[in-house]
């Protein structure tokens, strides 16, 4: 499964060369562990392409206060995953879950 979101604020840490986090987003986790595997592509707008995005090789529950039971995913950047356009069925929450049949 793959996924887009929408991420105007820029809520990206550099883990190290290639590898990055995202979050805090209200997902459940075992629709966050679906994913694990998949691409994720960041949008600034839902109709705009996506300026940022990767494949998630994994993904945490915040513990600290402010953001706790939220799900951090970790990524690798693929620039493939930039300049990417969905079309503007299927999002709900900022966010759009595209499965693989």
């Amino acid at each position: 499964m793959d996924i887009h979101m929408i991420e105007p604020l820029n809520h990206f840490v550099k883990l190290q060369d290639n590898m990055w986090e995202s979050g805090w987003w209200s997902i459940d986790e075992s629709k966050a562990k679906e994913l694990v595997g998949g691409e994720i592509y960041f949008h600034k707008k839902q109709q705009e392409p996506s300026f940022f995005g990767g494949s998630i090789t994994g993904y945490r529950i915040e513990q600290a206060e402010q953001y706790q039971g939220k799900i951090v995913f970790t990524l690798q950047y693929n620039a493939a995953c930039r300049n990417v356009k969905t079309d503007k069925h299927g999002w709900s929450k900022k966010m759009k879950i595209i499965g693989h049949d």
